[in-house]
């Protein structure tokens, strides 16, 4: 594979979309008899976007090793995607630190930092003001 190949986040503009194992699985508890476990695996396998995941892991693409023949692409990526929302969430009001009402100062090299500041943030009473500086120094 040659280092121009597509990293992950290119290859949804080639592929429609994936979907999860638990889109099959749902249709296979739906219709057990006409359905089958079986199919419901092949299927999420078959997904032109598992299937392009899987081929560049077995030509050694780098942006694709060999765990993505053993586990879920569609559900690695999810995850991941997941992970980064989150992290968004977490740091979107807080900022890089924080002066309390008492003086106090806490930032992101502060353990825990983010989950401090956020519920620091949310006992705060509805009516309080809260600053957002951007300061230099």
């Amino acid at each position: 594979m040659t280092s121009t190949s597509p990293c992950p986040s290119q290859l949804t503009a080639i592929h429609p979309p994936a979907r999860p194992l638990a889109d099959f699985l749902a249709r296979h508890e739906a219709d057990p008899e006409r359905y089958s476990l079986a199919d419901a695996k092949k299927e999420h396998l078959a997904q032109p976007l598992v299937q392009d995941v899987a081929q560049r892991a077995v030509a050694g693409d780098p942006h694709f090793d060999t765990s993505f023949l053993l586990n879920d692409p569609v559900a690695y990526f999810a995850q991941e995607h997941e992970e980064a929302r989150m992290w968004s969430v977490r740091c979107a009001v807080p900022g890089f630190a924080l002066v309390t009402l008492d003086g106090s100062w806490m930032d992101a090299n502060t353990d825990g930092h983010w989950e401090q500041a956020n519920r620091y943030l949310d006992g705060l009473d509805a009516e309080a003001v809260v600053l957002d500086l951007l300061c230099h120094s």
